[in-house]
């Protein structure tokens, strides 16, 4: 099979690779005994006669193709079985369409992957950013000014099998971006923490700024459907259609551990995505980075859709900042990691005269005979710091690095998995499929060493891990470990949300437990807009003094709100129609008493379809001001403010 697709791979026109496969015997003894295709082949497109015999060469024709005959076979189902092939053959074309998937997918079976016993493994000299140094004050300017250069990555197009997530009235399996975490889809956070950082750009320069995104979804789960709806139903994020564009990862197929393909039925093979590392062959090929550098934009920042927390505080500014700068061309956002925790690491691979910073997969340690010691004897956490998928990267030099490299980090993603056949029968055991990385596309970045084992082109940001990273990839199941789940995910934010509170001077009741939480609740919940900071520095310039009591819940929708000694026994919503706008909020010795959240009554928390007792609710519209001073209001309570209009509250107000 290596050499069928090495000779496909070399073949310089599709007639040559027709003519190529016409003489494998399999193809030949497949023709022959299945005489009825042969006038369907003759109405096929030379891409979709190309994909078909290589179909057959491999051996998973005769399989496909079990029980159907010239009486029975559903000419639409081929049909639509052969446009998913082209795709496929297409994107794998440079390692020789689908024969050479297949090659290397059962290569990587048999354990003959490449073995790292030439390399030394080192850990990286970080650029630390976990305080808020002078030097990083600065690299969160540069982050600020550089916005104009930046463009947005996101890829959205994986499986997320394992948060069961669906639609709760058709029971219709739904695509990670429509998680609903704390009160907005998981896609909603990435946009909301991209508006905060263009709202600082105009701040600071008077100019108005529209980032470009290029989003990367699929057809699993009609992923690029829902993704498209959720813009459509948000209006777009009063953002101009244009400045979004969508581009689909190919699906791939499923294989036993025998290298078999995985079937649903006849013509109908398990596929899935093939992993974030297609993000970079496909946005060249696909014209997203030409469509960023049309637009002047020659960075990006890539971030995963799972993880919400990452555009806390200044974390992503400074470590834009930074790569623009220093005029760095790949970059990752790394974090403390414990030992032994499932999580890729950030480190420094010396072979020879040569050097390169790159990501290890934790399932790979043994296979490159990396030992997980702790950075300090004695300490929980490890010398190898976490890789967060979080991504800074020069267009250009990607563009280039996709040349050699189309598809990085090639592994095998190997587990136990369920799954419903058509004909409505579960089936479970061991899939594989073959996968890339997006992040090793740094394997490309090799340097000659210098001293040490610093990089000069590449770098890695090392910061708090509360404010970088915490995961929603499945769903809990009670008494069932956390980590990775929503419900571990909000906590996290609960907790950073709590620190800033702290930052501000506000008194807080003791933290809940993970195990209280999971029971009881948040032990006090503040929830923003983005554009309130999103740096806790200028948050805690807006917020001051005072209190919240066991329960409460302060929800901030705006930028110009202003809390001084806000004593909270309750639930206190603020929620401007427009957050970036010019409407106004002051709240100075203000005592909101109320029944607040039922929390029992709320779970999962994560979702924040909370059943509210009562609450005080003030709704600015247009550019108007909300003012109380010197007051408390008991009960629940709507206060809507008109545009243009300024409402006061008496101090001796209830």
């Amino acid at each position: 099979m290596l050499e069928l697709s090495d000779q496909l791979s070399k073949s310089t026109s599709i007639y040559e690779k027709n003519g190529l496969l016409d003489s494998h015997i399999k193809v030949r003894e497949f023709l022959e005994a299945h005489s009825y295709l042969r006038p369907f082949f003759l109405g096929l497109s030379p891409e979709c006669e190309l994909a078909l015999k290589q179909l057959i060469a491999i051996g998973q024709a005769d399989r496909l193709f079990a029980g159907i005959n010239e009486t029975n076979i559903e000419l639409d189902k081929l049909r639509d079985l052969l446009e998913k092939l082209v795709s496929i053959d297409h994107f794998y074309r440079e390692i020789g369409g689908i024969a050479g998937y297949q090659a290397t997918i059962c290569e990587l079976l048999k354990g003959r992957g490449e073995e790292g016993s030439a390399a030394h493994y080192h850990s990286p000299n970080f650029v630390d950013i976990t305080e808020e140094t002078p030097f990083v004050k600065e690299a969160i300017e540069w982050g600020i000014d550089s916005m104009a250069e930046m463009g947005e990555i996101y890829p959205l197009g994986g499986a997320a099998d394992r948060l069961h997530l669906v639609d709760q009235n058709t029971g219709v399996e739904l695509p990670a971006a429509k998680l609903p975490f704390a009160g907005k889809s998981l896609l909603a956070h990435l946009i909301y923490d991209l508006e905060a950082r263009e709202y600082l750009y105009t701040q600071k320069t008077g100019k108005k700024i529209v980032t470009p995104i290029a989003i990367m979804t699929s057809s699993e789960k009609n992923n690029s459907a829902h993704v498209l709806e959720i813009f459509e139903e948000a209006n777009w994020f009063h953002r101009p259609k244009d400045s979004v564009r969508f581009f689909s990862q190919p699906l791939v197929p499923s294989v036993d551990e025998n290298g078999n393909w995985c079937l649903l039925g006849p013509l109908r093979p398990l596929l899935k995505p093939g992993g974030h590392g297609a993000i970079w062959k496909l946005a060249r090929d696909g014209g997203i980075l030409n469509w960023f550098e049309k637009l002047g934009r020659k960075k990006a920042l890539i971030r995963q859709i799972n993880n919400p927390l990452a555009g806390l505080d200044y974390g992503l500014l400074a470590f834009t900042g930074y790569g623009c700068k220093k005029e760095k061309i790949f970059g990752f956002a790394s974090c403390p990691r414990l030992l032994e925790a499932a999580e890729g690491v950030n480190v420094v691979v010396e072979k020879g005269n040569e050097i390169v910073l790159t990501n290890i997969e934790y399932c790979d340690f043994a296979k490159f005979g990396i030992e997980d010691r702790p950075l300090k004897e004695g300490e929980p956490f490890s010398k190898f710091s976490s890789n967060t998928n979080i991504l800074f990267a020069d267009l250009k030099a990607i563009s280039s690095a996709v040349e050699t490299c189309p598809f990085p980090g090639l592994l095998i993603n190997l587990k136990k998995t369920s799954y419903t056949l058509a004909s409505g029968e579960k089936k479970e055991g061991l899939v594989a499929r073959l996968e890339s990385t997006m992040q090793n596309i740094a394997d490309v970045f090799v340097e000659e060493k210098g001293e040490g084992f610093s990089t000069q082109n590449t770098f890695v940001t090392y910061n708090k891990r509360n404010k970088t990273i915490s995961t929603a990839k499945k769903a809990f199941v009670p008494g069932g470990p956390l980590k990775e789940t929503p419900e571990n995910c909000f906590y996290d934010l609960i907790m950073a949300r709590r620190e800033l509170l702290l930052k501000c001077g506000v008194s807080l009741p003791p933290p809940y437990s993970k195990d209280e939480y999971l029971e009881k609740g948040p032990d006090c919940l503040f929830l923003y807009h983005p554009v309130l900071g999103p740096l806790y520095s200028t948050i805690a310039q807006k917020i001051s003094g005072g209190k919240f009591s066991l329960g409460s819940e302060l929800i901030v929708e705006m930028v110009h709100f202003k809390a001084v000694n806000l004593n909270l026994s309750g639930s206190l919503q603020v929620i401007a129609e427009n957050p970036m706008g010019e409407s106004l909020c002051i709240l100075e010795n203000v005592s909101i008493v109320n029944k607040g959240v039922d929390w029992a009554s709320s779970s999962p928390f994560w979702k924040m379809e909370k059943k509210n007792l009562e609450s005080v609710k003030i709704i600015l519209k247009g550019t108007s001001s909300f003012i109380a001073r010197n007051v408390q209001l008991e009960g629940g309570s709507t206060y809507v403010v008109q545009d243009g209009e300024e409402l006061l509250l008496p101090s001796n107000c209830k």
